[in-house]
């Protein structure tokens, strides 16, 4: 039980907690980014995330029969699934091949990036509020579970995630027109008779917001 309990207490689970209640946080204040931003930070938080659960100690074995209570309900679901839909807009949607459903399917399968951080949010808020709870017991087999879960099913959906974020920062084919943060630069024409004021401007643009 000893062994069982300090699991709870070990280095890289206080660390993975640290970094679970930043990403969550991160996702209830979708209403305050704007999308450039957004997609910068969660780039970085998710490579985190996937590292830190990667870590979580494995000798953790359940203590109890059931498993342990849950907190987040489906309206808190719903209003990160939304805030972040609302936020990415177009760009929410990716197409996706690591899915249970492939098998059935020559196709990638349409999937959202709002879907799949509320998915993550959900099973990571549930281990932090009862970790929050202080109890031994609970707290370590909410850590088994956690650490399930992400080998079963969110780390998947992370590095899914994450590909998707990626090519809304990188490769969404350059387009000229105006989004939600304005527009976004356009790719520059060797051929166009530019003067060196046109060359200079905008380079005031790399700022933070």
């Amino acid at each position: 039980m000893e062994k069982n309990i300090s699991a709870i207490y070990d280095k890289n689970t206080v660390e993975f907690v640290t970094v679970a209640a930043e990403f969550c946080g991160f996702l209830e204040r979708t209403g305050e980014m704007k999308r450039r931003p957004f997609v910068d930070k969660a780039l970085k938080l998710l490579p985190l995330l996937y590292l830190k659960a990667s870590l979580l100690p494995e000798y953790a074995e359940r203590m109890d029969e059931f498993d342990p209570e849950t907190f987040v309900t489906e309206g808190d679901y719903e209003r990160v699934r939304a805030g972040v839909a609302a936020l990415m807009g177009r760009y929410d949607d990716y197409l996706d091949v690591f899915l249970d459903d492939m098998a059935y399917s020559d196709t990638p399968i349409c999937q959202t990036i709002s879907e799949g951080l509320a998915d993550i949010y959900q099973s990571v808020k549930d281990f932090i509020c009862v970790y929050q709870l202080g109890l031994g017991r609970t707290m370590n087999d909410a850590l088994v579970v956690c650490r399930e879960n992400f080998s079963e099913f969110w780390g998947q959906r992370l590095l899914n995630v994450m590909r998707a974020l990626h090519d809304v920062k990188y490769n969404v084919r350059q387009e000229t027109e105006e989004d939600a943060d304005g527009p976004l630069p356009a790719v520059f024409d060797a051929d166009a008779n530019y003067t060196e004021d046109d060359l200079y401007e905008g380079l005031d643009t790399g700022e933070d917001e």
